[in-house]
């Protein structure tokens, strides 16, 4: 793995443009800026952190599968149909989660949902919805999403919804959400991410096929978790679906390199299993920046090296570092605990990199000047 205790590892181009004398005084001051962070401290933030992401995941998925073309509950009884995670990508940032569609002769009705984890953050909840709201009703992004989805009309009507598990609507005072909301149509759904079933908890419905799925909870059992990540997502979970998918080749085909891939197999591995409404070169963006933000990951955290020790293959540029040879699973188990092993080393070193670039004052090379 890269050295977490080395500014290099770290580095965006600032250290290499620094001249010699600063790029050592640059390293000394990182170096006294490691004991600035508390290693175990920072363990247990990411891990917090960890945690978070794979609940809020769970309710993603459990919205993608309620409402999945095939077999999705949600869909067969209201024709709102999953469309893809985090929608309008690459063209305005916002916190929608999941965009459900349901196509008219005349145009579309839109859900947008955005995942909540934590009743105590009902502010973020209401704050994500106003946002998300903000963004979905440009004119130009109206535009956008008709172009991607092939809707002809342009008469649309939009519902948002905070989709939450169960046990975070727990005596939730529902009125404050909806004062404080300014979409026109907005609602509160929960899911029991475990049984796998959703039910409505408060609000207004677009459409009257949408209030009637929800007079009784949908159970969404039958369909299976439609995807493994989405944008932005841990990398703990992409990594661990690409590496499964890597290794299970490699030993169905017998390959003598069963640890090792090229750049190109990763980028389309990625690239399949994430769905996002849009094509073209804002998806090629959107592919190539996660690709990178996961790579990066994987190597300092020593999850892969790239290290010419490490390679037997000519021909492949990575190598899933996991000790034996037992196949995709146990190739997908070791990724968690080689990330997390490593994680907060990898994380100290960012963090006393991010506080020397911010507080370093180069010195003027002013050569034989300097003496006079």
């Amino acid at each position: 793995m890269k050295d977490p205790e080395d500014p290099w590892t770290f580095d965006d181009g600032y250290l290499e443009d620094l001249s010699s004398r600063n790029q050592e005084r640059f390293e000394e001051e990182f170096d006294d800026n490691l004991d600035e962070f508390s290693e175990d401290t920072v363990e247990r933030r990411l891990q917090t952190r960890f945690n978070q992401a794979e609940e809020h995941l769970k309710l993603v998925k459990a919205a993608a599968a309620c409402f999945h073309p095939r077999e999705g509950a949600g869909r067969s009884e209201s024709g709102f149909r999953y469309v893809g995670v985090d929608p309008l990508q690459a063209v305005d940032e916002n916190p929608a989660d999941i965009l459900l569609v349901k196509p008219e002769y005349n145009g579309a009705y839109f859900c947008v949902v955005c995942c909540e984890i934590g009743g105590e953050s009902r502010k973020d909840w209401v704050n994500n919805v106003n946002e998300a709201r903000h963004v979905f009703e440009s004119q130009q992004n109206r535009s956008v999403l008709t172009e991607q989805l092939g809707i002809e009309n342009d008469d649309l009507s939009f519902q948002y919804v905070t989709l939450t598990r169960t046990d975070d609507t727990v005596e939730m005072d529902f009125s404050v959400l909806d004062r404080n909301c300014d979409a026109d149509t907005y609602a509160v759904w929960s899911t029991d991410v475990e049984d796998k079933w959703m039910m409505y908890e408060d609000g207004s419905f677009v459409h009257t096929d949408l209030r009637s799925a929800f007079s009784e909870k949908l159970d969404y059992m039958r369909r299976e978790d439609p995807l493994k990540y989405t944008v932005g997502t841990h990398p703990v979970f992409p990594l661990q679906d690409i590496v499964y998918q890597v290794v299970k080749e490699k030993f169905e085909f017998d390959d003598e390199h069963k640890s090792e891939f090229a750049h190109e197999t990763f980028y389309e591995l990625f690239e399949k299993g994430l769905q996002i409404q849009c094509s073209g070169k804002r998806r090629e963006r959107v592919v190539s920046s996660e690709v990178d933000r996961l790579l990066d990951m994987a190597l300092k955290t020593g999850v892969f090296s790239d290290e010419d020790d490490d390679l037997r293959s000519e021909d492949q540029d990575y190598r899933i570092m996991y000790s034996g040879t037992r196949g995709p699973d146990h190739a997908e188990n070791a990724v968690k605990s080689k990330y997390s092993d490593n994680a907060a080393k990898v994380q100290v070193g960012q963090l006393a990199y991010d506080k020397t670039q911010n507080e370093f004052d180069p010195e003027t090379d002013l050569g034989n000047f300097g003496a006079l």
